[in-house]
C-alpha cells in the first residue's frame, strides 16, 4: 500500500465504497490524493502549504473542496458530482459516517487516461471537430462569468512573467540558452510598457472574469464522445481571473507545443466566432509567450526535484517551451486570403485545410451573421440589409485581425462584385497582400453537397437548395483578374507553393 494518511487507507478496500470497486488505483499529484474506484473517481487535497495555495488547515481543505466543486460545475456537471466528508469513528473511518470529521473529498466521474486529449492526439486519435466544441463552451464559459474590474491583473501579469523567467534565468547554462531568456525578457519588457493602455481599456471593456486558468489538452477529457473542461484553479485567484483571450492562449499555445497549429487556431477561430473578440488579439502574442513561459518554468521546477537523466530530460523540456515562447514574440506579413464561390462548393472545408498552414484566421459569413442577428432583431436573417451588416462585420473583424499582425481566411459566397470591390479595398488599405480563391464547381456536385450537409445536419450553413437556385439565377462569373479559380476543395493552393 502507497504512503498516505491512515485515513486515507481504507479507500483501498472496495468496502468503504456505497457502489462496486473492483481494482482500485490511486494516482496523486503534489497537491493531490485521486483514488480510481469502479465508476468513480475520489479526489483528496494534500496537507500542503505552497506560495501560490494553502490546504494546510481541514478548514481551508473544506473551502477549496466546495470551491473547486463549485467552479468545475459550470463547465463540467458531467464529472463533478458531489462532496463528502471523512469520518473517524474509533479506529476506523468511514465515507459521510458519522463522528469526527478528518477530512473532505470531491466525488467524480472516472474517465479513462486514454480519453484526454492530449493522449488522444499524441496517439493519433483525434478528431479536430472536438475543437469547435470546446469553442463554444468555452465562450459561453466566459460570457456567464461576471466581469471583474477590481483585480490588478496587470501588476499580476508582470509578476507571474517575472517569476517565469526567473526559473528560467537559473538553470542558464544547464540546459537554458541565456541569449533566448534574455531575448524574453527584452520582449516582455517592452510589450508590457506598449500595451499598458490596452491591458487597463480590457478590464474597463469587462474582459477580465473568472476564467479556467489552466486550460489545455491534460485538462480536456472525452465524456461519451464529447470534449469537457475540468480542473480549473481553484486555489487561488490570481490565477484564474484574468483576460479571457489568455484563458484561450494556453490552448493555442498548448496545440503549437504538440505541434498542430491548425488545431489551435481552429480553435480560435471558433471561439471568435462566438465571443466576437477580435479586439483581443493584439494582446494574443503577449499571452501565448506567457503561457509558454509558464509551462517552461514548470518543468525547470520539476528538473529542481530530479536528477541525472531525469533531470537533463526535465530541462530539454523546459528549453524546448522557451523557444516556443520566442517564436510566439516574432511578427510575420499578414495576407488576406478569401475564399468565395456558390453554396456547397465547400469553401469552409477549404478554410480548414488553410487556417494551419497560413496561422490564419477563419472568419465565415455564415457564423457573422448569426452572431449579430441578436443585434438586428427586426431584420430578415437573409434579406438584403443583413446581408449587407454581415459582410461589413465580416470586415471590420478582418481589419481588427489584419491590424493585430495576423492572417486572414474569409469564407463567404461573395457572389455580388460589389462585396469582392469592397474586399479589394480592405487589402489596398491595410497593405496585406490578398489571396481570393474562388471554387469553380459543378451545379450537379454543389446540389449533392447541400443535400448530404442538410442529412448530417451538423453544419452552420443554412443555404438549401432553394437558396442555390436563388443564387444561380444572379450568379455572374467573376471577372476580376486577381481571381484564382479552382475546381477542387481538397488541396490548400499555396500549401505546395512556399
Amino acid at each position: 500500500m502507497e504512503s498516505v494518511p491512515n485515513h486515507l487507507k481504507p479507500f483501498f478496500d472496495p468496502a468503504i465504497y456505497p457502489h462496486p470497486a473492483e481494482q482500485i488505483e490511486m494516482i496523486q499529484t503534489h497537491i493531490s490524493w485521486v483514488f480510481l474506484a469502479g465508476e468513480y473517481a475520489y479526489k483528496f487535497k494534500k496537507p500542503v502549504n505552497f506560495s501560490f495555495l494553502d490546504f494546510s488547515s481541514l478548514e481551508k481543505r473544506k473551502y477549496f473542496c466546495k470551491r473547486e466543486l463549485e467552479l468545475n460545475r459550470r463547465i463540467s456537471p458531467a464529472i463533478y458530482l458531489g462532496m463528502h466528508h471523512i469520518c473517524r469513528q474509533g479506529e476506523s473511518y468511514q465515507l459521510d459516517g458519522d463522528g469526527e470529521v478528518v477530512d473532505y473529498c470531491l466525488k467524480m466521474h472516472r474517465f479513462s487516461q486514454s480519453d484526454l486529449l492530449n493522449e488522444r492526439l499524441n496517439n493519433g486519435n483525434f478528431d479536430a471537430a472536438w475543437m469547435d466544441a470546446l469553442a463554444c463552451d468555452t465562450a459561453g464559459f466566459h460570457h456567464s462569468s461576471a466581469a471583474n474590474r477590481e483585480i490588478d491583473h496587470i501588476a499580476l501579469l508582470q509578476n507571474h512573467i517575472a517569476l517565469n523567467l526567473d526559473a528560467a534565468s537559473r538553470h542558464i547554462g544547464t540546459g537554458l540558452n541565456r541569449q533566448t531568456i534574455q531575448s524574453l525578457t527584452q520582449f516582455a519588457r517592452r510589450e508590457l510598457a506598449t500595451l499598458q493602455p490596452l491591458l487597463e481599456a480590457r478590464q474597463s471593456d469587462g474582459h477580465i472574469r473568472h476564467c479556467h486558468g489552466d486550460l489545455h489538452l491534460k485538462n480536456i477529457t472525452l465524456i461519451d464522445g464529447y470534449p469537457r473542461l475540468f480542473d480549473c484553479i481553484e486555489f487561488n485567484d490570481d490565477f484564474s481571473t484574468i483576460d479571457t483571450m489568455s484563458d484561450v492562449a494556453f490552448l493555442i499555445m498548448d496545440c503549437d507545443a504538440h505541434g498542430r497549429p491548425d488545431l489551435g487556431m481552429r480553435f480560435l477561430s471558433r471561439y471568435l466566432e462566438f465571443s466576437g473578440d477580435y479586439s483581443g488579439l493584439k494582446l494574443l502574442p503577449l499571452y501565448l509567450f506567457y503561457r509558454a513561459t509558464v509551462r517552461g518554468k514548470v518543468a525547470c521546477l520539476l528538473a529542481d526535484e530530479l536528477e541525472g537523466e531525469k533531470r537533463s530530460l526535465q530541462l530539454s523540456e523546459a528549453a524546448d517551451y522557451f523557444e516556443l515562447a520566442l517564436a510566439c514574440t516574432g511578427r510575420e506579413q499578414s495576407s488576406l486570403f478569401a475564399i468565395g464561390g456558390l453554396s456547397g462548393s465547400g469553401k469552409s472545408h477549404l478554410a480548414l485545410l488553410g487556417c494551419g498552414v497560413e496561422r490564419a484566421i477563419m472568419i465565415r459569413s455564415d457564423a457573422t451573421r448569426k452572431r449579430i442577428a441578436a443585434n438586428h432583431p427586426d431584420l430578415e436573417l437573409y434579406g438584403n440589409q443583413m446581408h449587407i451588416n454581415t459582410y461589413n462585420a465580416m470586415f471590420a473583424a478582418a481589419k481588427t485581425t489584419i491590424d493585430a499582425g495576423f492572417s486572414v481566411i474569409l469564407d463567404a459566397t461573395f457572389i455580388h462584385p460589389d462585396s469582392r470591390l469592397h474586399l479589394k479595398q480592405l487589402t489596398d488599405s491595410s497593405a496585406a497582400p490578398l489571396h481570393f480563391f474562388w471554387l469553380d464547381i459543378e451545379e450537379t456536385i454543389l446540389r449533392e453537397q447541400i443535400k448530404k450537409r442538410q442529412i448530417a445536419a451538423n453544419d452552420i450553413s443554412d443555404a438549401d437548395l432553394h437558396v442555390l437556385d436563388l443564387q444561380l439565377e444572379e450568379y455572374r462569373k467573376p471577372a476580376e483578374t486577381w481571381v484564382q479559380f479552382l475546381t477542387s476543395n481538397s488541396i490548400w493552393p499555396r500549401s505546395h507553393s512556399r
